[in-house]
């Protein structure tokens, strides 16, 4: 296991530009459940009935409900954890220069990541999908 560590860290030492995909699994520590697997958002909620545009376009109050009660409780409790504050810290030394994630909870930001790509957009803010 050292071994793969160290050759982990020579990897990302020489490389030119690093980037770090982010997807649910790094903020299961922070309290958020994952969407997909065991004790994931899809086995209490049909991802079909509420994450489909369509399924929004339908019934926008049953999926704002979900998306926007039940699921800020979780959101604005969670913080940022070690993996999250691993990756500043690799920004910080030069290292690591972005950060993509499929994560709307705004967590790598609020550990201090810099260059953060949110994929699916961000928790904290709402698109008009008219205009």
């Amino acid at each position: 296991m050292q071994d793969l560590i160290k050759q982990t860290a020579e990897h990302l030492i020489s490389a030119k530009h690093v980037v770090a995909l982010t997807g649910a699994g790094i903020s299961v520590e922070s309290g958020i459940p994952p969407f997909r697997g065991e004790g994931g958002l899809w086995e209490k909620y049909d991802p079909m009935e509420f994450a489909h545009i369509d399924s929004f376009m339908k019934n926008p109050a049953k999926v704002w409900k979900i998306f926007m009660s039940d699921m800020k409780k979780m959101l604005i409790t969670a913080k940022p954890n070690d993996a999250h504050l691993g990756l500043v810290r690799l920004e910080a030394l030069g290292i690591l220069q972005t950060v993509i994630t499929q994560n709307v909870d705004g967590l790598h930001q609020a550990a201090g990541s810099k260059d953060v790509i949110e994929f699916h957009g961000n928790f904290a803010w709402l698109r008009c999908i008219g205009c």
